[in-house]
């Protein structure tokens, strides 16, 4: 039985291609913690929640989700968020 062939989607295909990092060709957040207090989102695509005990970020194909006491935007940009708080759990949901 002949083996399929693995598909690859056309974004990351070009990506490699043009000398793209990887998160910008397949349009996954990168993102930077300090400690659990604080976290820079690049590729943020939007706000679906917002709390002082959870905040939900849209990023490229997933939901990234954290929860803690205190949270806050910090910044915001049309790609980047900053979120500071006391983190107890995160989360990347597909």
């Amino acid at each position: 039985m002949p083996q399929k062939k693995k598909h690859t989607p056309w974004r990351e295909k070009a990506g490699k291609t043009l000398g793209f990092p990887a998160d910008v060709a397949e349009g996954l957040p990168e993102i930077e913690f300090l400690g659990n207090k604080e976290a820079v989102i690049e590729h943020c695509g939007g706000i679906l929640e917002y709390t002082d005990k959870v905040i939900r970020l849209t990023a490229g194909k997933m939901v990234i989700k954290i929860a803690g006491r205190g949270l806050t935007l910090c910044f915001m940009n049309e790609e980047t968020v900053a979120v500071r708080g006391f983190f107890t759990f995160v989360e990347f949901i597909r």
